[in-house]
């Protein structure tokens, strides 16, 4: 699997999302272990009897994201939220091999609440999918002792019910129905209770008992101490069913919630977006873990900024889970910042934690470990060359002058074993006649290095010369008038020979040894550096030459036009009106007209 470390993915319930590489959610799913699951579709995707679905799903995805949760039971009620958010192409209405029942709630003057597997009334209100069909039937049977809600084939209306055309069943009888074919409960009460169901299948159990509670005092308050015997046992069996998941009955109204967890190296911000109480979004940020120490705040506003970008839009209350405790937080007009101080939140907060502090670990275990490899790469380069010291930073220069012109060096700078191309540095030799190698290096080594021991910058551990013996023994001249003792090597091309000071005969390292394959990488990002350089100064000067035959246009003005688009192709490109600020609009139009001439 080439999109992420096997490693990294955790052996632990929770929701996995497939992403293209426009960062665009194409499939979702849950699992009861996010690793064997999330696997299983790419060692399938290579299997000859592969179903096609899996093929094209596994060749779309660039990246996974997961979110962890504590059961089987938050991952599938997650899942489906997801894919309603997000409605992924690759999800065909949950369809992937399951047949997780429903409760459906029907489009009739008297709706029925009903045990469904299969979606069978249009314009009807389905709940689920629920992981069990036990579980759901005795979700239903509270439903129906405390609601007393019908499912009974009748075709009910009020009009019908008030012309007396039909008879109450045994269910009536029995107290599992309150009997609104025959008038003994109206048609205003009836509906009153299946909104009531409704909003608690919606997740807005708070909300409902509050209003269960409300009504009870009221039945007190009036006296109807019967009715607010029955109110306060609803309320009770409605508290000791009530789910303690998360994914539905976290705290409501709209908030977004970020987790951030911070190692040696990088932090990570996961955020879990809730829309009416029900979790519908996830993002992961990565940042790096100096920014956190310097400005958490800073950290905080970017994560903000990408996630209104990524999302569209950001609630106006963010929860704040592994904010510095010595740092205040932020002040905002658009955004109310708060910390997980209820049992709500801070179980919400958990679970956004736990997903964090899991990203968090396996990224920084990774770096660390991946530092750990360079750094021994480096040890072994320093005994295979015989260094005094571990070459940690690393320079290595590069002359070029194809083509018999414009002779320039380029510089390019490793720190342990990694690119800081911040630093690569470019240098024009005039005077120098072309081709001289050696005098090119003379001059890249003393202003360069003169340059740095005046500012007292750090020099490298070791320098690179991309050439042989003569390259190497001018560089280790300069160096001596200097007054540097830095070690010197020089890589030959071809053989890849690699030429000490002191040493008549060249050194070989292992062609597949690592240490041979950072030299080889530090000598082709100097080379790369030098040629790029070189073709830049040469299209330049031929563009210089070119601007000069047009008519208007002399030294001064063809160094403005060099100056702001510095290539041919970009000033072909650029539009009459840009080119007219420069020279003025009739030598714009004259140019236009040249260029179009040359390019054709």
């Amino acid at each position: 699997m080439s999109l992420i470390a096997k490693e990294a993915i955790p052996d632990l319930p929770g929701v996995y999302k497939f992403l293209n590489a426009k960062g665009e959610v194409i499939y979702v799913g849950k699992a009861r272990n996010l690793r064997k699951r999330v696997l299983s579709y790419f060692s399938k995707a290579e299997e000859p009897t592969c179903d096609y679905k899996t093929r094209t799903l596994v060749h779309y995805t660039a990246n996974v994201e997961w979110i962890i949760t504590e059961t089987e039971w938050d991952a599938l009620l997650l899942e489906n939220n997801l894919i309603k958010h997000y409605k992924p192409r690759f999800n065909v209405l949950l369809k992937d091999g399951k047949t997780y029942p429903y409760l459906c709630i029907t489009s009739e003057p008297y709706p029925r609440l009903l045990f469904l597997r299969q979606k069978l009334y249009s314009h009807a209100k389905y709940y689920g999918p629920f992981p069990g069909g036990g579980m759901l039937r005795t979700l239903l049977e509270l439903f129906r002792t405390l609601y007393k809600l019908r499912d009974c084939d009748l075709k009910l209306s009020p009009e019908a019910v008030a012309a007396g055309r039909f008879r109450a069943c045994v269910k009536y009888h029995i107290g599992t129905c309150a009997a609104p074919c025959i008038g003994k409960q109206s048609h205003e009460d009836y509906l009153s209770a299946v909104e009531e169901v409704s909003r608690l299948l919606e997740g807005e159990w708070e909300l409902v008992l509050q209003e269960i509670d409300r009504q009870r005092q009221m039945a007190v308050q009036a006296l109807e101490f019967e009715r607010a015997h029955l109110l306060k046992k609803r309320m009770e069996q409605l508290r000791a069913y009530q789910q303690r998941s998360i994914v539905v009955d976290a705290a409501q109204g709209d908030i977004e919630v970020l987790s951030f967890a911070v190692g040696v190296r990088v932090g990570v911000a996961h955020h879990l977006s809730v829309r009416r109480g029900r979790i519908v979004a996830s993002h992961t940020y990565q940042f790096v873990a100096r920014d956190w120490e310097l400005s958490p705040s800073e950290v905080l506003e970017r994560v903000i900024g990408e996630l209104a970008i990524s999302q569209g839009n950001v609630a106006s209350q963010i929860l704040l889970d592994g904010w510095k405790q010595e740092s205040p937080l932020p002040e905002s007009d658009e955004y109310t910042f708060l910390l997980p101080s209820s049992p709500e939140w801070e179980e919400l907060a958990a679970l956004c934690r736990k997903t964090a502090l899991n990203l968090a670990e396996t990224k920084n275990a990774f770096l660390a470990g991946k530092a750990e490899k360079k750094l021994a790469v480096l040890r072994a380069l320093q005994e295979v060359v015989g260094l005094p010291t571990l070459p940690r930073r690393i320079e290595c220069i590069d002359n070029s002058h194809v083509q018999g012109s414009h002779l320039v060096s380029g510089v390019a700078v490793f720190v342990d074993g990694e690119p800081r191309r911040s630093e690569y540095r470019r240098y024009i030799h005039e005077g120098i006649p072309v081709g001289d190698d050696f005098a090119a290096m003379r001059a890249v080594i003393q202003r360069r290095y003169a340059k740095r021991l005046k500012e007292g910058t750090a020099l490298p551990d070791v320098i690179l010369i991309d050439g042989g013996k003569g390259q190497l023994s001018a560089a280790e001249e300069t160096l001596r008038r200097l007054g540097l003792d830095i070690p010197l090597m020089a890589i030959a091309k071809k053989k890849e020979e690699i030429f000490l000071p002191g040493r008549k005969e060249p050194l070989y390292i292992d062609r597949r040894s690592p240490e041979l394959r950072l030299l080889q990488r530090l000598r082709d990002e100097a080379h790369q550096t030098a040629v790029g350089f070189h073709r830049q100064r040469r299209d330049a000067a031929t563009l210089h030459t070119m601007l000069l035959e047009v008519p208007g246009i002399g030294q001064k003005l063809a160094n403005k036009l060099l100056q702001r688009f510095s290539s041919l192709e970009n000033l072909r490109r650029a539009p009459i009106s840009e080119i007219a600020t420069l020279i003025g609009k009739k030598r714009a139009e004259k140019l236009y007209n040249y260029l179009q001439d040359v390019g054709t």
